[in-house]
């Protein structure tokens, strides 16, 4: 059965870009397979220790009056409490609700130190820094002060020290597989230089209208200055912060006067960013102004906005068509801080700070996609794996009906969830269950009992977690880290800074007046005269350099249009 849930991963050999991903994962399995081994060693050790220091003294009664262990005999009574509900008489010892409850001498639910193996899987879920904390209290409680230094240093050794060099191994096999950790610091500015070059595109910015149009070359100086972009990021800011109130019905008949100030504030902020259209489309043309396409976004974010307006101030009597004013204003606050929402995100392009970020991002997203692929197919096949192991198991403290492996859907939804690490050692333990903690009979199949696998969870959820999250998910920090270091290198370690990029695609744009991204081979020559800074080509002093530059695009393209990048290159 297992093996046929193998089937998913029969992907990775038909698609070359995934299976690419898995061989850049084996050809550095050798150093991480080193470091994992460090690693278990470490645990190793504290374990041992752990099992000298603490082992069989963990245990306690679940009567919290019992303390030795030859009076943990007979039953007591135990309070019920129910979660989400008021207990009649919660509050009064006689009136509380009661149930009567065997005394059991027990260890602690999830962990012991009673023998190594309980002792490194403590350890080892502890790296998670999931259930160390219950671990360091209990060993307060019952061993002392004394006993909480166990923990501290194996969580500040193992966890903050092993694990950041178990995530440096991963990285650095990553750029050595990319063959980047192996440039020289020259080699790596120039590799660098070339992925700024093929990212860099003209800018969308229209030319200057003639003197004559004394009106729309006014605005157009006008909506290009400083002041004018600062301005509106500061009017984007302000609509955000019109959401500090839940924008709904409820909210409305308790703050009636705050809720309708804010939606005032927003609807004329959503005017303001009118006017900036009207004034963008009058100075740039409406053909000039439809060529980027930030401006067709705020173009349809606007629209959107006044829409919102139109429907929530002007159209309230439609609402008894609708059902109700109340269901007509819940539709149009949703639709109203949705508007709010989008255009915040309008307000990375307006600084390059924050567009250097968003590209980070999406440079990050576009080259972890396949990762990404490889990744799921990994938990699918862990998932189909989990519903036939641990398909029937009974709901614990962890498994419930909202997260259990009953089918492939409800087991890919805790595993995305394990891979963040929330709860997945709990899960780990419900997992583990065996008699006679459930119904089990020689003979029957897994789907006619509710017992877990003990050993079957172990190697189950530790694998999935040192996998997934030590491992691939590494390799997704290794890409933003690329990524990060090509966008946010300084200026003076670059062979060529962003302002020079720049300045190359204003000047650009004078030469390449009707926009097309091209332009005539006799027209170099008057764009390398324009230029400025690093690029700049002085025909006085450098008239070799010039004539030989000029030769080349004649030479290269045959007379004909040279493009963006065949003159930036």
């Amino acid at each position: 059965m297992i093996t046929r849930a193998m089937r998913p991963l029969r992907i990775y050999a038909l698609v070359p870009h995934i299976r690419r991903v898995v061989v850049e994962l084996c050809r550095g399995f050798k150093e991480i397979l080193l470091v994992t081994i460090l690693l278990i060693v470490l645990m190793f050790m504290f374990a041992s220790f752990g099992v000298q220091i603490v082992g069989g003294k963990l245990a306690a009664c679940n009567d919290p009056t019992i303390t030795e262990r030859r009076n943990c005999t007979g039953v007591f009574e135990q309070k019920i409490f129910v979660t989400r509900m008021e207990v009649y008489g919660k509050n009064d010892d006689k009136l509380h609700p009661k149930i009567l409850v065997p005394r059991v001498w027990t260890n602690p639910r999830n962990f012991n130190f009673d023998h190594i193996g309980n002792a490194m899987l403590a350890l080892f879920e502890t790296l998670s820094y999931k259930g160390w904390n219950v671990i360091r209290d209990i060993l307060y409680l019952r061993q002392g002060p004394w006993a909480v230094l166990f923990i501290h240093i194996y969580v500040f050794i193992g966890c903050m020290i092993g694990l950041t060099l178990f995530v440096g191994v991963v990285v650095a096999n990553y750029t050595e597989n990319r063959g980047t950790a192996l440039l020289t610091v020259d080699q790596r500015r120039w590799h660098d230089l070339k992925a700024r070059l093929k990212m860099a595109q003209p800018l969308h910015v229209p030319p200057k209208p003639p003197e004559s149009a004394k009106l729309r070359s006014y605005l157009y100086e006008l909506t290009l200055s400083k002041g004018f972009k600062q301005f509106f990021a500061i009017l984007v800011v302000v609509n955000s912060f019109t959401l500090v109130v839940p924008w709904n019905v409820e909210e409305e008949k308790q703050r009636r006067n705050v809720l309708f100030g804010l939606t005032i504030l927003s609807a004329f902020c959503n005017v303001l960013f009118t006017i900036e259209i009207i004034l963008k489309a009058v100075a740039f043309t409406v053909r000039g102004f439809w060529q980027s396409r930030r401006n067709r976004g705020d173009f349809l974010i606007t629209i959107l906005g006044l829409t919102w307006i139109v429907f929530h101030f002007l159209f309230q009597v439609p609402a008894y068509i609708a059902g109700g004013i109340n269901e007509w204003k819940r539709l149009t606050y949703t639709f109203g801080y949705m508007v709010v929402i989008l255009r915040f995100f309008t307000i990375a392009g307006r600084k390059s700070t924050l567009k250097m970020l968003m590209l980070t991002v999406l440079m990050s997203m576009v080259r972890s996609l396949f990762i990404i692929a490889a990744m799921f197919l990994l938990v699918l096949f862990y998932a189909y794996t989990g519903v036939i192991l641990f398909g029937m198991v009974k709901y614990g403290q962890a498994v419930s009906k909202h997260v259990n492996f009953r089918n492939g859907r409800e087991a890919l939804v805790v595993l995305f969830r394990s891979v963040t690490g929330e709860d997945w050692n709990d899960i780990m333990h419900d997992c583990m269950r065996s008699p006679p903690f459930c119904y089990w009979a020689e003979g029957l199949n897994y789907w006619e009992t509710d017992c877990g696998n003990y050993f079957g969870a172990i190697l189950y959820f530790c694998s999935f977690y040192l996998i997934i999250t030590y491992i691939v998910l590494n390799l997704l920090v290794a890409i933003i880290m690329e990524n990060f270091s090509l966008f946010y290198s300084s200026e003076e370690d670059a062979l060529l800074s962003y302002a020079d990029i720049r300045n190359f695609q204003q000047v650009w744009n004078i030469v390449d007046v009707e926009q097309k991204r091209s332009i005539p081979t006799r027209r170099v020559k008057f764009l390398l005269r324009l230029l400025r800074g690093r690029l700049e080509v002085d025909p006085n002093k450098d008239r070799l350099l010039f004539k030989h530059m000029c030769y080349e695009m004649e030479r290269l393209h045959n007379g004909e249009d040279v493009s963006f990048h065949d003159v930036l290159k």
